[in-house]
């Protein structure tokens, strides 16, 4: 999803940021990205609409082996509810069985995912028509489209042309998401991950040009803000 903030200076600065690192990608990005999609594509043969939005080092282009995968599950639950493990039984399948399972099946190094949050696209979808704006679905999905790293995008591509031009929409929620944004900026996990990714690239011998260590100086100068 293209960002809906353009002229909004912390969105354009992590987003900045994301688009640097990646191009430093590793390949063990590049490997676990094929992999999940792989298992979306899998999934949705047997019927299913899936789609993932991903997190944290592989969303920046920088995972290692070590590295876990925090996702974002996008499923329809049939209900017009949140999603929860006791009313959306698909996520406690995919999460518990196949996510584990089959990415073992997929990968001869297997990796540690933690599903971080659950959309229930039944329940987006009804929220966007009926333009519930204060719905917190809306705003989640906003928030993980724009600044995360979507798997399978196709089956989430109908909801985002249904609000990509809803200016009314983006107005409504953009100090919202902003002030999320800085929360997450603001957490000492994440400003210790800006100095491993720039460890990592000294390590494989990239040459990190001096823009991309000057970005990261003033980026993480939003903590202090």
């Amino acid at each position: 999803m293209r960002n809906p903030f353009p002229e909004n200076e912390v969105f354009n600065r992590f987003l900045g940021l994301k688009n640097h690192f990646r191009e430093f990608q590793t390949q063990e990005s590049r490997r676990r990205t094929t992999e999940i999609s792989q298992l979306a594509r899998l999934i949705q043969d047997s019927g299913d609409k899936i789609s993932f939005d991903l997190l944290g080092s592989v969303n920046f282009g920088m995972a290692e082996a070590t590295s876990d995968v925090d996702m974002v599950l996008y499923l329809d639950c049939g209900h017009d509810e949140e999603a929860t493990y006791e009313n959306c039984p698909m996520w406690r399948f995919y999460e518990s069985l196949l996510i584990t399972s089959i990415l073992r099946e997929l990968t001869d190094r297997p990796y540690h995912i933690q599903v971080v949050d659950c959309i229930n696209l039944f329940r987006l979808e009804k929220a966007i028509l009926n333009r519930g704006f204060d719905d917190d679905i809306i705003a989640r999905f906003v928030f993980y489209r724009t600044i995360c790293r979507g798997v399978n995008k196709r089956v989430i591509r109908p909801y985002e042309k249904l609000i990509m031009n809803d200016k009314q929409l983006f107005r409504h929620i953009e100090e919202t998401l902003t002030e999320a944004l800085l929360v997450f900026i603001r957490s000492s996990s994440h400003g210790k991950s800006f100095e491993k990714y720039l460890s990592r690239l000294a390590d494989s011998g990239s040459k990190i040009p001096l823009t991309v260590v000057e970005k990261v100086h003033d980026y993480l100068q939003l903590q202090n803000k």
